[in-house]
């Protein structure tokens, strides 16, 4: 705890001292992943806690490093960060004490205790999105960064702010749920497919349906935005002066972004529908398809790009 401490109090983001903790944090739990058998609906009892543990330290380090290219005001991106930091403690901890005393942590209101770490963690990730939006916000209004770095990373913790919504999609009671909350009886609120109960056939480590629609698809896709745009950012970024903008460039970066965004809603879309991802029907196939298409055409742009400028680098070359 020393070493965190240090890196915090010496002006480290508290963010980047987070990352190290759940880095920790995951060194104790594979072995408990990997050795106790012991089930929650259907998936080893420690699977949740794992999936959270890295899910935090990725968008934890991706989110210092935006900060740190996108140079906002040190003393209001510190309190945010400070915000951001403790929500996610909050979130992790629940979960760990439901896991730890063999529960589901989402969606569970079968006692005052767990409808309450339920609510509780619900409030954390709404204060959370907020703070990350005011994050996003203040990158929109940042002017003296280059446009295509700040328009990549503007996509990215965009997208990623509407993938955090999908959450809420997962929150609200179904019909038969609010019909047994009318009779008195509360189990659960919510869930993460949709034409199926949860707790059926779904993939190895990340639970998604094969079965049915499950939300957790696009939310983990946009929220993961971050680190795909955080790439480009890098790309795009590199060996260029601010006053260097390429209007390929930008095509490209755009027609990632609406493609990246695309894919995400109609991947909401099928899952209300209720159609699982591996299952996907002709109509989705053809919308996937047109999706990918923009990103085809933004690679596209990028290499031609790059070889006129290649060729301009060199006059003397014979073409």
């Amino acid at each position: 705890m020393s070493l965190i401490a240090n890196l915090v109090f010496k002006g480290k983001n508290p963010l980047y001292a987070n990352g190290i903790l759940m880095g920790i944090a995951l060194l104790i739990l594979l072995p408990l992943y990997f050795f106790d058998e012991r089930m929650i609906s259907s998936a080893p009892m420690w699977t949740k806690s794992v999936k959270f543990t890295i899910s935090i330290a990725v968008y934890s380090f991706t989110l210092v490093w935006i900060l740190q290219i996108s140079r906002l005001k040190e003393k209001y991106i510190y309190s945010l960060s400070w915000v951001l930091t403790l929500m996610f403690l909050i979130e992790i901890i629940c979960i760990y004490f439901q896991s730890a005393r063999g529960i589901d942590s989402h969606f569970n209101i079968s006692s005052p205790l767990n409808g309450f770490i339920f609510s509780l963690m619900g409030i954390s990730i709404t204060i959370f999105w907020i703070a990350h939006l005011l994050i996003t916000l203040q990158v929109i209004r940042k002017s003296d960064i280059h446009p295509l770095l700040r328009e990549s990373l503007v996509w990215g913790l965009g997208i990623a702010a509407y993938g955090m919504v999908l959450g809420f999609f997962m929150t609200q009671p179904r019909t038969e749920q609010i019909a047994e909350m009318q009779r008195g009886i509360f189990t659960t609120s919510g869930g993460h497919t949709f034409g199926a109960t949860d707790g059926g056939k779904g993939i190895d480590f990340f639970g998604w349906s094969k079965l049915a629609g499950d939300m957790r698809v696009p939310h983990f896709f946009g929220m993961h935005a971050m680190q795909f745009f955080s790439i480009l950012a890098w790309i795009f970024s590199m060996g260029r002066e601010d006053d260097k903008k390429s209007i390929s460039d930008f095509m490209s970066l755009r027609l990632f972004g609406i493609s990246y965004l695309s894919t995400t809603i109609i991947m909401q879309i099928q899952a209300l529908t209720g159609e699982s991802l591996f299952a996907t029907s002709l109509k989705f196939q053809i919308a996937y398809a047109a999706s990918l298409s923009l990103s085809i055409l933004g690679i596209f742009l990028i290499v031609s790009n790059f070889k006129l400028n290649k060729q301009i680098s060199k006059p003397g070359e014979v073409l």
